[in-house]
């Protein structure tokens, strides 16, 4: 009988085989890249690029590419460091809110000046809001202010008013005032997390006060806020305070008199740039630590540690010791003060923020080395711009995410 064994034992290693080349393949096919995968210690992330390089750089994240959410990105498609979306704002003036964004579409209600509400989407000329109440509809945004916080948050700000003013006059406390909380502008920021300054200014001026910060980032240094929109009763409050310590101090008096100045070149009493939203207070400091901070989904530069330059004078000093030049220019002068003498006082640090903030569009003020106003806009509001006859305390904002700006963008 012949033996079958041979037989038998060929036909199991070629099983065998067959076996052994199907779990390979399996296990390639496991691997994204063709290849068997094998466990790799994962490297630990650090601000340090790594010392091993490839042959082919990674590509830069693309915030059009479906980046999950747990991942934050740098934001690269608007005038600001964040998304419009979510960012609070306000009315300047008395404003209609429409059901379209057309002036022919119908009325929803009408919004009182200062009314605070949430961006929700821009078309041209108008933004789609949600106010407290439930109310969504349009606005035309050239007259209406945004939180630059909101989106601007590598910016220092800082609302003196809010806890300690720091009004003087010729280096002279001004009674009732230095020192005292004026007008609160603070409150928590849903989108940031933390509490808040309250800086409202108007839309258009705010990307030039974001054209400013980036300047001043990239020379080491950046932009410290003190005050934006400022409420009518308070500018009248503190010239009235003002004009009362200067009769009684003749130092003072001098200091806002002396030819050819006056007291209006300090504190005016007509409605100013800082009620019409288009004007800002600010400093510049040294950064001497930077990191990141995640809001929502992005993340965004954080100053960690910096040292603010000395000025000739302190902020908010009402008196020709901080004026920019050796006389007065009109305030709407936009080529005039390229001309003017400078005063002998006046710090590089000045020089350098006035540098900074002219190329982003702004013109200074003759009277005081802290004060920018935007005249593109007043230029383009002229009657039309508000005169501060309200308060603003409330602060409605939502963390900027991801997913609703690719839905803003693919609309």
């Amino acid at each position: 009988m012949r033996d079958k064994r041979p037989a038998i034992i060929a036909v199991l290693s070629i099983i065998l085989i067959g076996l052994i080349i199907y779990i390979i393949q399996d296990l390639q096919t496991d691997s994204p890249d063709g290849t068997a995968e094998t466990p790799t210690e994962q490297p630990t992330q650090t601000d340090q690029p790594s010392e091993e390089t490839s042959e082919e750089p990674e590509e830069p994240v693309n915030i059009k590419e479906p980046i999950p959410p747990e991942f934050p990105i740098w934001y690269e498609e608007g005038p600001f460091e964040l998304p419009l979306i979510g960012a609070g704002g306000y009315t300047s003036v008395e404003q209609k809110l429409f059901a379209e964004p057309d002036t022919q579409a119908d009325v929803l209600v009408t919004l009182k000046a200062g009314a605070p509400f949430v961006i929700e989407q821009e078309i041209g000329e108008w933004w789609r809001v949600k106010g407290d109440s439930g109310t969504d509809g349009w606005i035309q945004h050239k007259t209406a202010m945004i939180n630059l916080p909101d989106v601007i948050p590598s910016i220092i700000y800082d609302h003196t008013n809010s806890y300690n003013s720091q009004f003087r006059s010729s280096f002279v406390d001004i009674p009732e005032l230095t020192g005292e909380s004026l007008y609160d502008m603070r409150a928590y920021s849903d989108r940031l997390g933390e509490d808040s300054y309250i800086m409202p200014i108007l839309y258009q001026t705010a990307k030039k006060v974001q054209a400013a910060q980036q300047i001043a980032l990239q020379n080491g240094e950046a932009l410290k806020v003190y005050e934006t929109f400022r409420p009518r009763d308070i500018q009248l409050l503190v010239n009235e305070a003002l004009s009362k310590l200067a009769k009684n101090n003749s130092v003072v008096k001098t200091g806002i008199t002396e030819k050819p100045w006056s007291l209006t070149w300090f504190i005016n009493t007509s409605v100013s740039n800082h009620q019409k939203g288009l004007a800002i207070d600010l400093t510049l400091v040294k950064i001497e630590k930077l990191t990141e901070r995640i809001v929502g989904d992005y993340h965004v530069p954080k100053i960690l540690e910096y040292t603010e330059y000395e000025m000739q004078t302190p902020f908010h000093e009402l008196s020709t010791n901080s004026a920019m030049f050796t006389k007065p220019i009109a305030s709407s002068d936009q080529e005039g003060w390229k001309n003017m003498t400078l005063n002998s006082a006046v710090t590089e640090p000045a020089l350098r923020l006035q540098e900074y903030m002219t190329a982003a569009g702004f013109t200074p003020l003759a009277s005081e080395w802290w004060h920018f106003n935007d005249v593109d806009t007043l230029n383009q509001l002229k009657e039309t711009a508000g005169t501060g006859e309200y308060r603003i305390t409330e602060l409605i904002n939502r963390p900027p995410r991801w997913e609703e700006l690719q839905e803003f963008m693919t609309n």
